[in-house]
């Protein structure tokens, strides 16, 4: 297996199988991995342009325009899609709109299978409709590329919120709590339903408006439906890798979600990542060890003992996300609209990968 290149970025994301001989020394063999990662892609969100606020009609070499949209401002660009901003013009609903480019992802397979694998995750999730996963609403295609039309959440994502604190303070109890259990949600019901994220980070955690409330959990372009079966592509963001992505082996990819959920949880609590380093070395050794930052005064105990359940070396001894929701910090304050409720992650060993 070559390098699998992220149909969002054209960055490469370079399979287990497809790397040397593991180094002598573990923290080194990880921070190669660190290492490779691309950089922090940006979230499906921006920022109203002034286009959004006046009238301006539709224009018909608009690709979006035959299907009833209009595109109103850049999200992100990458070397193989791109992501807009977009207006329905019958409801004024605003979309976002991940475009594929048919001619750049047609001469490679694996882009092509990305592409594949990524619209298939969020076809699957599209039923439920749940209401902290940024849903896919329709996918239009013509001759030059392939665009899929997904929730827009206008709010800013919550790593622009925890920027726009003082430093080393966190989100407060009560807002850091009420987050916490919407992302759990969201991870129950996806790995019930035998998907993984694989980049759960603040980055991919937009707010779905300006009152900072409810939030949703986007960008599925490392996405799996893997099931029960372990996986071997290496992605993710350096700070919420789970220690097991240096072993070289497959792995259980729920179990990376539960990790990035723990040092979530601690950075909307404490203002700062769980785990840090002078150095990618350091970095590396101290999440191997999953030794986290230290606990303040900002962080109570009974989310002082959610975090340490899921921040385990061992991944099948992580509480799985069905389970976290249900932990005594959130029972007390579970008032939101209820949701149907998510079967635990098949753990079991399987004998072929989904990769």
């Amino acid at each position: 297996m070559g390098p699998i290149e992220d149909a969002a970025t054209g960055l490469k994301r370079v399979p287990l199988t497809a790397r040397g001989p593991p180094s002598k020394h573990p923290a080194l063999a990880v921070g190669a991995i660190y290492n490779a990662q691309p950089p922090a892609r940006r979230a499906l969100s921006a920022r109203p342009s002034s286009a959004a606020n006046g009238v301006r009609r539709p224009s018909q070499t608009d690709p979006l325009f035959a299907h009833g949209y209009q595109t109103l401002s850049p999200i992100a660009q990458g070397a193989f899609s791109q992501v807009m901003r977009a207006r329905h013009v019958g409801t004024q609903r605003e979309v976002a709109v991940k475009t594929f480019n048919k001619t750049k992802i047609g001469k490679e397979a694996h882009l092509a299978q990305a592409m594949k694998n990524e619209l298939e995750v969020l076809k699957q999730l599209q039923g439920s409709a749940h209401p902290n996963v940024a849903n896919i609403i329709v996918v239009v295609e013509n001759k030059a590329s392939i665009m899929c039309i997904l929730e827009y959440c206008g709010g800013g994502s919550l790593q622009r919120c925890l920027q726009g604190r003082p430093h080393a303070t966190g989100l407060g109890e009560p807002m850091s709590r009420s987050i916490a259990l919407q992302v759990g949600r969201a991870l129950a019901h996806m790995h019930g339903n035998g998907i993984a994220h694989r980049d759960i980070k603040p980055e991919n955690v937009l707010f779905l408006d300006s009152s900072h409330t409810q939030v949703k959990i986007v960008d599925f372009g490392f996405a799996v439906a893997c099931g029960g079966r372990r996986v071997r592509t290496i992605c993710g963001s350096p700070q919420y890798m789970a220690p097991e992505l240096s072993r070289r082996e497959p792995y259980h990819a729920w179990a990376c979600d539960v990790w990035a959920y723990g040092a979530l949880i601690f950075e909307m609590l404490e203002g700062r990542a769980a785990f840090r380093g002078s150095s990618m070395e350091q970095l590396n050794i101290r999440i191997m060890r999953a030794s986290h930052e230290a606990f303040t005064g900002a962080t109570p105990p009974p989310a002082r003992a959610l975090v340490k359940s899921m921040l385990l070396v061992e991944p099948t001894s992580r509480l799985p996300a069905a389970s976290a929701v249900e932990h005594a910090w959130f029972v007390p304050h579970a008032a939101a609209a209820p949701i149907a409720a998510a079967a635990p992650p098949v753990v079991a060993e399987a004998p072929t990968d989904a990769e």
